[in-house]
Order: C-alpha cells, then sequence, then structure tokens
C-alpha cells in the first residue's frame, strides 16, 4: 500500500489524514450503541483519538473531499512553478534549464526553486527524485525540465478504483473469517511455492491466467442465473453483492530476497 501511495505521490501527511478520518467515520457508522446518538466521547474510546481533534476534524472539510484534498507534493509544486513563473523562463516563455548551486544566490537557479516550493526537502533529494521519475535531465552543472506537467496517476484513475474495490473486497473477507461471522467462512484460499525457476515463469503465469479465467468464466455462467432483475416484487428485498476473486502472485522467494516483510 506504501509503495502505490509514494509512487502516486500521496505524502505521509495526506494518507495520516485520511486514515485519521476513516477511524472516526467507521467507529460513527459501524460501531453506534443501537438506540443511542453516537458521541465524539464513545468514537474516542474506540478509536483513541482525542475527543478535542475529533471535533476539530468535524470542523474541518474531510480530506476525500474535494474540499479536502491537501496542497501538492514538493515534487509537484517545483514542477509547476518552473513551467508557470517567468523566472525560470527562456526568452520564449519555456521552462528554461536551471544552473544547480551550491547555495542559493540566483533568482532563477534550480537552488532557488526548490528553496521556494520544497520547503525543507534538501536540493540533492528533489534533484533525485525528478531524475528518478523522469522529469528532468542533469547536464553537467545545468538541470533540464523534460515533462510539461506533473500527473502522477496519468490516466489510471480507472485501474485503482478497481485497485480499491478488489482490495476493500479481499479484506472484508479477511475480516469476515477472522471475526468467525456467520454464516461462514467465506472462500479464502492461496497456494504458493518459493523454489520456482525463472525459467518458469512464463509458463506458470500463462497457465494461471488461462485456467483462472475459464474459472471465472464458469462462476459467471450459473451465478448470472441467480442475479435479479429489479421490479415491484423486489422492491422489498435485501439484495447483495456476491462475487469471486481470483488472482495471481509472484515474487523473489524469502530466501533469495533477503526481506522477510514484504
Amino acid at each position: 500500500m506504501v509503495r502505490l501511495l509514494m509512487r502516486h505521490g500521496m505524502s505521509y501527511r495526506a494518507f495520516s489524514d485520511v486514515a485519521r478520518n476513516v477511524f472516526v467515520d467507521v467507529a460513527e457508522e459501524e460501531f453506534s450503541l443501537p438506540g443511542r446518538k453516537h458521541s465524539h466521547s464513545r468514537t474516542a474510546v474506540l478509536t483513541g483519538i482525542n475527543r478535542k481533534d475529533i471535533a476539530k476534524l468535524k470542523d474541518r472539510p474531510h480530506p476525500l473531499s474535494d474540499e479536502g484534498q491537501e496542497s501538492p507534493n514538493p515534487i509537484a509544486r517545483v514542477i509547476t512553478a518552473w513551467i508557470n513563473e517567468a523566472r525560470f523562463h527562456d526568452e520564449t516563455g519555456q521552462p528554461k534549464a536551471l544552473i544547480v548551486e551550491d547555495q542559493p544566490t540566483l533568482n532563477d537557479s534550480f537552488t532557488t526553486l526548490a528553496k521556494d516550493y520544497s520547503s525543507d526537502v534538501p536540493v540533492r533529494a528533489l534533484m533525485d527524485e525528478l531524475i528518478r521519475i523522469n522529469a528532468v535531465i542533469r547536464e553537467g552543472e545545468q538541470v533540464r525540465l523534460i515533462v510539461n506537467a506533473y500527473v502522477p496517476i496519468a490516466d489510471m484513475s480507472e485501474n485503482l478504483r478497481i485497485f480499491g474495490t478488489a482490495a476493500a473486497d479481499l479484506l472484508k473477507t479477511m475480516d469476515h473469517n477472522i471475526g468467525r461471522e456467520a454464516p461462514g467462512p467465506f472462500l479464502q484460499r492461496t497456494v504458493s511455492y518459493n523454489n520456482i525457476s525463472e525459467q518458469d515463469l512464463e509458463v506458470i503465469r500463462q497457465r494461471c491466467r488461462e485456467e483462472g479465467e475459464a474459472l471465472l468464466l464458469q462462476i459467471n455462467e450459473w451465478l448470472s442465473d441467480f442475479e435479479k432483475v429489479k421490479s415491484a416484487d423486489t422492491a422489498t428485498q435485501k439484495l447483495f453483492r456476491v462475487g469471486v476473486g481470483v488472482y495471481y502472485l509472484e515474487g523473489l522467494s524469502p530466501d533469495e530476497s533477503g526481506d522477510k516483510k514484504f
């Protein structure tokens, strides 16, 4: 999750703000007591967040609303300023190659740009990240911008929506099974082996893809028979979302990666 967030420009500050609000949302929506109004005191007991902090959250826009979106991260601010501010442009009005100074003495150097728009992020760290994401090219003592905008999630809205839905579905199933809720347990199975040769990976990927899709097609065929057409007869019925998810996993063997955390 953290890898995905960092790849798409979401800072820890933004994540922690969202997480804090979600804790409060879930406490109020799913852990209220029947017949009693949910109070900040109960939310504080459930979440560990101070009552005063909860009251402050309520007075601010929710971070998942359009009003609550955080200001751009340092990378976005630097690129935007480079594109929009005249002092960083050449005679044609285009972003120019900027000199990299040890100290910000010139008004139009990369070091000045970094100091003005990346708060306390070190210039070298900022430079390294801009190079990593292929936003700039270092040419001796100068650095040149090679993108015309900062787009951390370029055309990925639908992919991220699918990611969110699939991750939430899996976590709900695991939560249901861990909590031993009725009815259950729900189907949750994984098969994996640690000592697979790299030369066999493509065969395994292809077979898993083919057989996984074949299984889902079979399930889709008979599951669709249960789908109800919305009508006056179904208006009084509780309707549920039901499905089966299949995913392929691959990564270095724990013995090879030397990293037990991921």
